[in-house]
């Protein structure tokens, strides 16, 4: 087999992340370079994940793992993480992410992984931040940096919108899911239905009783669910909810604007892409801080938007989404990542 231009070393601990990663490799390739996908393989010592420090590492000797014996003309790591433990590599290599340790690892349960990424980062020939939000907060200087969006696609809106809302709460606690349940029961009429994915009844209803939240009205619990089966229903919510207590970055959000869906949300902390773009579209959907009060007022404000209203929404989300398309990322890759990469 041929050495590949590109080796992109894919830690894919989340669907998020998978299809990020499947994405960046096939832009790659229709950019003109060869491009073999090099998938971790946690295993067994996925058990020991219940703290971020234990985490990180067994996730970066996962991903190290998946290096080992590279040979490529240059390497992508998907993840700091994923760059954090692995042997010196043949050739130039970049590192892509949603968001730096140094933002998103705090305290001591951070500091083996903000200590190594100084280095990892500083040694590498290329930075690739996911958006503008962790590009501003890279902790080092003098690599070249080069903003890689995964790609958001404009999604037509469905026909008839006939679901009130959805949220997506797979890790409850990052997600905000008491918060979510709490506003909802605060505000939404008898009828409302509110579509929440990535989370099962028995699991949903778990988070809530340990926060002391009862089941509101019209929750309907979906569980995992396939990406083109989530888009669909995205698609034909009349608003998108997001309580999450951060953000690494909102690749959910984003799609959820793609498809002309409003976005009703929390300030949530983190290099949170979609933040800005929520305040230029509907100030009075961005909740004022991340309580279940202050977003049952935006959720308030997401229900009394009508049908003209939510179609002025989704012609300038479309406009804003511009520089997250397929041909723009594309063009970067051809244009700004494969150069400094490959020469």
């Amino acid at each position: 087999m041929p050495r590949p231009d590109i080796a992109l070393i894919s830690l894919g601990t989340t669907p998020g992340l998978r299809h990020a990663d499947v994405t960046l490799a096939e832009l790659l390739r229709e950019a003109g370079a060869s491009c073999e996908l090099r998938a971790a393989r946690i295993g067994a010592a996925g058990a020991l994940r219940r703290h971020a420090a234990v985490t990180d590492l067994v996730e970066a000797r996962a991903a190290a793992r998946a290096a080992r014996g590279v040979q490529a003309g240059a390497v992508i790591f998907s993840t700091v993480t994923a760059a954090l433990l692995a042997r010196p590599m043949p050739g130039a290599y970049a590192v892509r992410f949603d968001a730096p340790a140094a933002l998103n690892r705090p305290g001591i349960g951070g500091a083996w992984q903000r200590r190594r990424e100084q280095r990892v980062m500083s040694e590498a020939r290329l930075l690739l931040p996911w958006g503008r939000a962790a590009a501003e907060a890279i902790p080092v200087q003098g690599p070249d940096v080069v903003t890689l969006p995964v790609p958001v696609e404009a999604a037509a809106g469905a026909a008839v919108r006939d679901l009130d809302a959805v949220a997506y709460a797979g890790w409850p606690w990052k997600r905000g899911l008491d918060v979510l349940c709490d506003a909802w029961g605060r505000t939404v009429p008898d009828g409302a239905r509110l579509l929440v994915g990535g989370c099962d009844r028995h699991k949903g209803l778990a988070w809530l009783k340990r926060n002391g939240v009862p089941e509101p009205g019209g929750v309907e619990w979906l569980g995992a669910l396939g990406r083109g089966e989530w888009l669909g229903l995205v698609a034909r919510a009349r608003m998108f909810v997001n309580a999450s207590r951060r953000e690494d970055h909102g690749l959910a959000q984003l799609e959820a604007l793609a498809s002309g869906t409003p976005l009703v949300t929390v300030p949530s902390p983190g290099p949170y892409e979609a933040l800005p773009l929520a305040h230029e579209l509907a100030s009075e959907l961005v909740a004022a801080d991340g309580s279940a009060a202050a977003l049952a007022g935006a959720l308030r404000a997401g229900l009394a938007l009508d049908d003209a209203a939510r179609a002025s929404y989704a012609e300038r989300a479309r406009a804003l989404l511009s520089p997250y398309r397929r041909e723009a990322v594309l063009a970067a890759v051809r244009e700004q990542v494969l150069p400094r990469l490959l020469t």
